[in-house]
């Protein structure tokens, strides 16, 4: 009979080829012992993901409601299961690192009632807002304080894919529509083309180019943001270029939405073609949105070799 310094007894039989553990009195054999190696990192992530579904069901599937209802958020679909994988990534750090105990169960129990409440309020932001607190409670109850750092960007992006509220959609919405007709306005004169503007509708010769909300921008400021989070954590290393990324993309969607614009009075001006409505009118938009991903990913390979020879200096 064989006794470590902790305590814990071990008898081992060549007979059953197994050991023994006293607190348990269970035999394990060898064999086994080793798949349960295996298996530990995924027990513990697996089982909270089950807990957290099972409970907090009808917020996720408010989530999916919000998303399928609204074009702005059609993304999330794909950057949902990229933010999960990105947890289960980093699984280890969970199981690592020593947990924030007391204030991390607090911080649970307050998410939960924060959950509850909104659940009662039926309000489906402090919903949404509740449902994320409660994952990083979890998360700082199990690994501490220091997995925020691990896990700031899969944080960012749960927080990027919760649908803004209308009210304040609305108006990010309609001050975009009156920039990007400003904008669109001084362009087409460089044209010589006779025009007008009323507010966010371009009148020229025998057509009228309504700049509504599909063409505000605001669609495509959401999702080139996005993309450019979730590009950076899988492709750059440094703060600053990923900073730099997400900053071009910014100006990159207004820009999209202005050559949209441009596209429609021009070729009904020169061509006199009708690209506003129908199948060409989502051929337009999808070709380019298209071209707005290019420049997104030609500005990140630029940041990435910025970055490679820094790293060689």
């Amino acid at each position: 009979m064989l006794t470590d310094q902790r305590g814990i007894t071990q008898l081992v039989t060549k007979k059953y080829n197994c050991v023994l553990y006293d607190p348990f009195l269970t035999c394990f054999p060898f064999s086994g012992r080793l798949k349960m190696h295996r298996i530990q990192p995924y027990f513990l992530p697996s089982l909270l993901l089950a807990v957290f579904a099972g409970t907090y069901y009808p917020a996720l599937a408010l989530f999916v409601t919000k998303w399928s209802a609204s074009e702005d958020y059609t993304h999330a679909f794909f950057i949902a299961p990229a933010i999960a994988y990105m947890i289960w990534t980093k699984r280890r750090t969970l199981t690592d690192n020593p947990g924030s105990t007391i204030i991390g169960f607090t911080l649970v129990v307050l998410s939960i009632l924060f959950y509850l409440i909104s659940l009662r309020l039926q309000v489906p932001t402090l919903v949404f807002l509740a449902t994320t607190a409660t994952i990083i409670s979890a998360l700082i109850y199990i690994a501490g304080f220091r997995i925020l750092k691990d896990m700031a960007i899969p944080i960012l992006l749960i927080f990027m894919i919760i649908p803004i509220p209308n009210q304040l959609l609305s108006m990010v919405t309609a001050s975009l529509q009156l920039k990007i007709s400003e904008i669109s306005e001084v362009i087409i004169r460089l044209f010589s083309i006779p025009m007008y503007r009323e507010g966010n509708v371009l009148h020229i010769e025998k057509m009228a180019f309504q700049v509504v909300e599909a063409c505000s921008g605001v669609r495509s400021l959401i999702s080139m943001t996005t993309l450019s989070v979730l590009i950076s954590y899988f492709t750059l290393t440094r703060l600053w270029s990923a900073s730099l990324l997400f900053l071009f993309s910014i100006p990159l969607a207004i820009l999209i939405n202005i050559l949209r614009v441009l596209t429609l009075v021009l070729a009904f001006h020169y061509f006199h073609l009708d690209l506003s409505a129908g199948t060409a009118h989502t051929i337009t938009g999808l070709v380019l949105f298209t071209f707005g991903l290019a420049l997104l990913f030609t500005m990140q390979k630029v940041l990435e070799l910025w970055e490679t020879k820094n790293k060689r200096k």
